[in-house]
């Protein structure tokens, strides 16, 4: 794969595939591995990206990277990296929380699309890491709102498949204007 990561946008139809699941040989894999690192090299270089799908640059398997980062909008996050490989919810706890939510293949930069999502507050995830180790945790507030978001992508899922109050849409120029 190239340093330069072409991103699929909205309407390209690998985002709405049921991505592949890997098998340890796939997960061990030089091209995986490198996809892997290239993902977070994409992550740190954007300003507000936190998680990014194997999807999203046109590579239907069920990779995820999450790389929870302050951003302009929310500067106190905590940091938290994970990859997530085969991922499954297996759970989810309470009540759904309305979060803005945008995503990389809504747009570029400030032109990108945002609105607000209900996803759960609290969820319990099973998946493989970039060593192949099997994981269960139990996820909450943001970093849960964000593997759902990457999960749903796994799944040929967009965020604006969940959008309940389309009022709530706009673009990312404006959410700044209203919220910075």
């Amino acid at each position: 794969m190239s340093q330069t990561i072409q991103i699929a946008k909205f309407g390209n139809p690998v985002l709405r595939e049921v991505a592949r699941f890997l098998d340890l040989n796939d997960i061990r894999s030089e091209t995986i591995q490198e996809l892997i690192t290239n993902l977070f090299k994409y992550l740190e270089g954007d300003t507000y990206g936190v998680g990014i799908s194997a999807p999203q640059i046109g590579q239907s398997v069920a990779l995820s990277v999450i790389n929870i980062k302050p951003t302009p909008t929310l500067p106190d996050l905590q940091p938290r990296s994970l990859v997530i490989i085969n991922p499954k919810i297996i759970g989810t706890v309470g009540e759904k929380k309305n979060m803005w939510e945008g995503c990389i293949s809504s747009g570029e930069g400030k032109n990108s699309l945002c609105a607000k999502v209900p996803r759960p507050n609290t969820l319990r995830l099973e998946w493989l890491d970039e060593n192949g180790v099997s994981h269960d945790e139990v996820f909450d507030g943001f970093i849960a709102h964000t593997i759902a978001h990457e999960v749903d992508h796994l799944n040929g899922v967009l965020f604006v498949d969940r959008v309940e109050d389309p009022k709530t849409y706009m673009l990312l120029s404006e959410f700044e204007k209203q919220n910075l």
